[in-house]
């Protein structure tokens, strides 16, 4: 039988054994679900998880015998995932895909690859079955010899119109369950795709994604979930949901206390937006009866200028206030802040960390605990804010670890999140990293 192969890529040139954050590789488990279903053997060789270097995922696929390769690729990983690709004599068939592959196809296109070479933009468990069967009835957008590329968007029959059909099959994850810092066994599930925000610096914004649209699972398909979840580990104790739209509006806060009825010995933790619990904020209390432990907030910068730059909703009095009563009522709050934006100056740097320090304050007189995840700013391809960057420079870095940020014991664990690829800033690359360290301390304080 032929075997396919699903590489979650590396994000490090070199392997090591440092105990990383993990999140587990839930899309690929998708695509792998797929292809079992047409009885094609696949495995997910998780490079994230094990922290097998390039050259490792390298010299392990020349001297496999694998009929298909597939690798999922993204700003920060590029270098490494072309060099992998590249470097393949075995005789394979390649699949690339990943958000980013809609911005850097034609990147892809010029790589020096001798095997032919599918390219995915968009969702890929629909389509990569039928194109390893011979049976997919869409034609490439651009053939260039070996090359081909196909686009998923919401006119390819391809395309997951309804993702509460969509099954995923968890013998393909091999180590989902975490542990999170309450040290519960914890496991993730996705419950829609697609993003209503239009943030500058991501590549989810929806300016960007025109050609699909958010999809939201029914409330019955998540429950059947958490109910197969449970069944198949009985002493996990937490849910995170990962993604942006579980809450989404004021009903969807009603929604979530209907699933979670159903799980009394379960709580959960999930993304919130600033603005959804702003026009919600009678309900915040209803999403601690839902047993909710834990909100992570984008707040990135508490700068207005810069809010304003990144096309980041929400006011920094929203945020006091929207954090104050998710404290209050007893959930605990996680902020994620960036320094290094184009152009920001030190007085910007100051007022984000005001912000968090402000919040950090609110939370040592109530219920609820806050802490930190800080990052410096990377340009993600395609972008606004990469093309404004590239216009300016002409070129951007290669991502790279940052090692002065990862010398710091504050920092340990946090290597795949510590990464450069220049500065942008008006400030020092010293003073840029005194405030992400900061910042990331208040956590523990």
């Amino acid at each position: 039988m032929k075997k396919f192969i699903l590489l979650n890529s590396p994000i490090f040139e070199e392997g090591s054994n440092e105990n990383e954050e993990y999140l587990p590789p839930l899309g690929l488990g998708y695509i792998a679900t797929y292809l079992g279903k047409e009885k094609i053997d696949v495995e997910i060789i998780d490079c994230v998880k094990e922290r097998i270097s390039k050259e490792e995922v390298i010299k392990f696929i020349n001297n496999s015998s694998f009929h298909y390769i597939s690798a999922n690729i993204f700003t920060p990983n590029y270098e490494i995932v072309k060099k992998i690709i590249e470097s393949i004599t075995i005789e394979c068939e390649i699949f690339i895909g990943g958000q980013v592959v809609k911005s850097i196809f034609q990147d892809i296109l010029k790589w020096n690859v001798k095997n032919k070479m599918n390219i995915i933009i968009g969702e890929g468990e629909l389509i990569i079955p039928q194109l390893v069967l011979g049976k997919c009835e869409q034609e490439p957008e651009i053939m260039e010899n070996n090359k081909f590329v196909y686009r998923v968007n919401k006119d390819s029959k391809y395309y997951p119109k309804d993702i509460s059909k969509i099954f995923l099959n968890r013998d393909y994850l091999k180590e989902e369950v975490i542990i999170n810092h309450y040290s519960e066994k914890e496991v993730s599930i996705i419950t829609s795709r697609g993003c209503i925000y239009d943030c500058a610096f991501c590549g989810g914004a929806s300016s960007l994604n025109k050609d699909s649209n958010p999809r939201i699972r029914t409330k019955e398909s998540i429950i059947q979930e958490i109910k197969e979840i449970v069944s198949r580990y009985p002493d996990v104790k937490s849910i995170r949901i990962l993604d942006d739209l579980f809450l989404r509006n004021k009903e969807s806060i009603d929604t979530v206390k209907e699933i979670f009825s159903n799980f009394p010995e379960l709580s959960w933790r999930g993304m919130a937006h600033v603005n959804i619990l702003k026009n919600s904020f009678s309900k915040i209390e209803d999403l601690k009866k839902s047993r909710c432990k834990e909100l992570f907030i984008g707040i990135e910068s508490g700068s207005n200028k810069i809010r304003k730059k990144i096309k980041k909703k929400g006011t920094i009095k929203d945020i006091l206030e929207v954090s104050s009563k998710i404290l209050e009522v007893g959930i605990d709050l996680k902020g994620y802040f960036i320094y290094g934006f184009s152009e920001e100056t030190e007085e910007d740097f100051k007022m984000t960390f005001e912000l968090a320090k402000g919040i950090k304050e609110i939370s040592l007189k109530t219920l609820g605990k806050f802490r930190t995840s800080v990052f410096q700013f990377r340009p993600y391809h395609g972008t606004q804010l990469y093309d404004e960057i590239i216009k300016i420079r002409g070129s951007i870095p290669e991502c790279k670890i940052n090692n002065s940020l990862n010398s710091n014991k504050e920092e340990e664990g946090r290597t795949q999140f510590n990464l450069t690829s220049g500065n942008y800033s008006k400030v020092s690359d010293e003073k840029l990293e005194e405030y992400i360290l900061k910042t990331q301390k208040l956590t523990k304080e």
